[in-house]
Formats: structure tokens, C-alpha cells, sequence
């Protein structure tokens, strides 16, 4: 450690730090204030087109088959949008949170259960099916220490970028793996018809969870669910890892994994 004399110690050391300190505040508060407006904004706009689409459902006939399947698409549309908007929201709220965790006994597995029936609407909304979580191992509870705020929306942002990546007439599967320490939780997706763009994802994502910086050529831009899901992992100091479902080159499926230890480890801080 360099070791410094007392003469060279500001009178003052926390003046020059104070308004960098008012400055990143500032800075996270103008930023909070935008988004609720740009999610206004949106919400407004996605409220007036679900207001016309009801009247031109009202003025078609009720043998209007092409007709009703488009207002059905479009009823569906605005309600994906209106679930990002809400997703974006609490992403950039939770972004923004600096206060040190609340470590409680959380039960994992109910925690995710929970989280994929909440998004389970948005996911049929898309044609893709979020199945039932499964289990393996034989643990005694699926209790974990976690922070309940940051947890929950950490599993739910994890199934919405899962879901928002699977194509139409596509699944989701979810998993939970007892072990001694830790328990395991898979979320795997069914594979692409393009089995290139995938095994780029898997290779993109690997990065990402790393913090590694992206091969030249390739975009190092993440949604908001994955950068939320990687900052209350990290905070709960478990593991995000992505690998293919299979060993087969020619049938990639993404699964994203994140290993939770049972006991949180006190230095955990975000």
C-alpha cells in the first residue's frame, strides 16, 4: 500500500468528493425523472390505440374473422409493451438502488414459482410456453439468504428476457437442482430454427456474465432485464453462467443458470 505523509493529506479530503458524490445524485434522479415521463408517455399513446382498437371491434361484424384475429393482435401487442414499459421501470429503479441488502430466509423455489406465473400471461401473449418449474435433489427446504426486494425481480426479469428471446410456438423450461451449499436454478429455451444466431447468443452472452469485453464485431448491449439480473446476482453472490442444453453443435439451446448459495456471504454488497 503506498504510504503517504501527513502533509500531503487535504484539509478538507471530502471537499473535492462531495460534488462528484451530488453530481451522480443528481445525475440518477434526472435519469429516474425521465423515464417515469418517457413511461408516461407510452402508456398514454398504448391506452389511446387500446381505446380505438375497442371501437373498431364494436363497428365490425361479429363475422369479420381477418378483421377480429388483427384487433386480437394488436390488443396483444399493447400489452407486451405495456409489460416492458413496466419492466423498465423497476429495472432502472432497481439500477439506480445503492442501499446495502436486507438478507432474509427466502424460499427460492416458491420465489420462482411466483415469478413464472406472473409472466406467464405476458409469455402466452407471444405464442411461447412457460411450463411448470420442476425440481431435482432431494433437499430438506429450498430456503436460500437473499434480499426478497431484489430477488423476486431478479427471477422475473431472467423469465421475461428468456421468453422475449424464444421464437412463437416455442418454450421455456425452468429448473431447480438441491445441492449441500447451493441450489441451482436453469432456465432453458427451446432452439431457434436458426441454429447460428443461437450459438452467437450462447457465445454473446458468455461475455456478458463474465465481464469479459465482446470479440470485435460483436455488440457488447444487453437488455435491462440482463443487466438488472446481473447486478442482484452478483449481489447475492451467486454465479450466472450460460451453456447449451445439449453437447450437439447442430441443436444449441441457450440455458442460463445461476448457482445461489445457501448462506449469503457477508462481504455481498453492491
Amino acid at each position: 500500500m503506498t504510504q503517504h505523509s501527513p502533509s500531503s493529506e487535504p484539509e478538507h479530503p471530502n471537499h473535492e468528493r462531495t460534488p462528484s458524490r451530488e453530481h451522480d445524485v443528481r445525475t440518477v434522479t434526472e435519469v429516474g425523472a425521465l423515464i417515469d415521463q418517457t413511461a408516461h408517455d407510452l402508456r398514454s399513446s398504448l391506452n389511446a390505440i387500446q381505446s380505438w382498437a375497442y371501437v373498431l371491434e364494436r363497428a365490425i361484424d361479429q363475422t369479420a374473422a381477418p378483421a377480429r384475429r388483427a384487433l386480437d393482435g394488436v390488443r396483444a401487442g399493447i400489452q407486451q409493451q405495456l409489460a416492458l414499459v413496466e419492466e423498465m421501470e423497476e429495472a432502472v429503479r432497481l439500477l439506480a438502488d445503492e442501499s446495502p441488502p436486507q438478507w432474509r430466509r427466502t424460499d427460492l423455489l416458491a420465489a420462482t414459482m411466483q415469478a413464472v406465473a406472473d409472466r406467464r400471461p405476458a409469455a402466452a401473449a407471444r405464442g411461447v410456453e412457460l411450463k411448470d418449474v420442476q425440481t431435482s435433489g432431494e433437499a430438506s427446504d429450498w430456503f436460500i439468504d437473499a434480499d426478497p426486494v431484489r430477488l423476486v425481480p431478479l427471477l422475473r426479469h431472467l423469465v421475461v428476457h428468456c421468453t422475449w428471446r424464444s421464437q412463437a410456438g416455442g418454450s421455456v423450461a425452468v429448473h431447480l437442482y438441491a445441492e449441500p451449499e447451493y441450489i441451482r436454478l436453469r432456465i432453458t429455451e427451446s432452439p431457434p430454427v436458426d441454429q447460428t444466431r443461437s450459438a452467437s447468443r450462447l457465445s454473446v452472452l458468455s461475455d456478458f456474465f463474465g465481464r469479459r469485453a465482446a470479440p470485435p464485431g460483436q455488440s457488447a448491449r444487453q437488455s435491462s432485464a440482463l443487466l438488472l439480473t446481473r447486478r442482484m446476482v452478483e449481489l447475492h453472490g451467486a454465479m450466472l453462467s450460460t451453456e447449451s442444453e445439449t453437447c450437439d453443435t447442430d441443436k444449441v439451446m441457450v440455458c442460463i443458470g445461476v448457482k445461489f448459495p445457501r448462506k449469503a456471504a457477508p462481504a455481498a454488497t453492491l
